[in-house]
């Protein structure tokens, strides 16, 4: 083979990728850190307001808590938990208001969470079923004179059940695209010229080609999503 057409896989690209893959794993880890931070600090501030019965801010801070939501992170369900405690207690004191804002921050931090999936699904439909009912309870306005509680608690619940977000399939295709177009472009750097600075036209065609795809489909992904 000759030097100007060096082989696929080379020490110095595993060693370039392993250090990607590296910092990569490092960002991720800052980022991670960052959130569950944030979480357990928010959640600290909500227990102290808790303590001076202050209900109202402490649905604030518990609202904040359950958005900065990681896999596997505690306090996120901590703070949804204690959400859905004050949502209980409001309903059983007849504070219709503190009640509506307690489910309304579960289906606020829930939804504020979601991507491809939506983490705790089953406590949204509870959510989402109890916010219903207690606008039903509510004096309806003068279009909806004469429907039953039933009917209004239909219609308040058809309205809240669908879950607005991103199309799954075009998300994926962006986030492949923008891996590809990554991946591509740091190949291209390091193959596309060998070491005398000259431009080996197999390989530039090559991940060139794949750096103009993936950038593609990242942009098709962009505009679908």
């Amino acid at each position: 083979m000759s030097s100007s057409t060096p082989a696929l896989v080379t020490p110095a690209l595993v060693r370039a990728s392993l250090r990607v893959l590296l910092m990569a794993a490092c960002v991720l880890g800052l980022v991670s850190a960052r959130v569950i931070w944030s979480a357990r600090s928010e959640l600290h501030e909500a227990e102290q307001l808790l303590a001076l019965q202050d209900r109202d801010g402490a649905i604030v801070h518990l609202r904040r808590a359950a958005r900065w939501y990681a896999p596997l992170s505690p306090y996120h369900a901590r703070a949804l938990a204690l959400l859905w405690e004050l949502g209980v207690e409001a309903e059983r004191a007849a504070d219709a208001a503190q009640a509506l804002s307690a489910y309304r921050a579960v289906r606020g931090a829930i939804l504020a969470t979601r991507s491809t999936y939506v983490p705790e699904r089953a406590r949204l439909t509870a959510a989402n079923e109890r916010i219903a009912s207690l606008m039903a309870d509510e004096p309806p306005p003068g279009i909806d004179a004469g429907k039953t509680r039933q009917q209004l608690r239909s219609e308040h619940l058809a309205l809240l059940t669908p879950i607005p977000g991103p199309n799954v399939l075009w998300t994926c295709v962006l986030l492949a695209g923008f891996v590809c177009w990554l991946v591509a472009a740091f190949a291209f750097s390091l193959r596309a010229i060998d070491d005398d600075d000259r431009w080996v036209p197999r390989e530039a065609r090559r991940w060139g080609g794949l750096c103009a795809l993936g950038f593609g489909l990242f942009v098709l992904g962009m505009v679908l999503i």
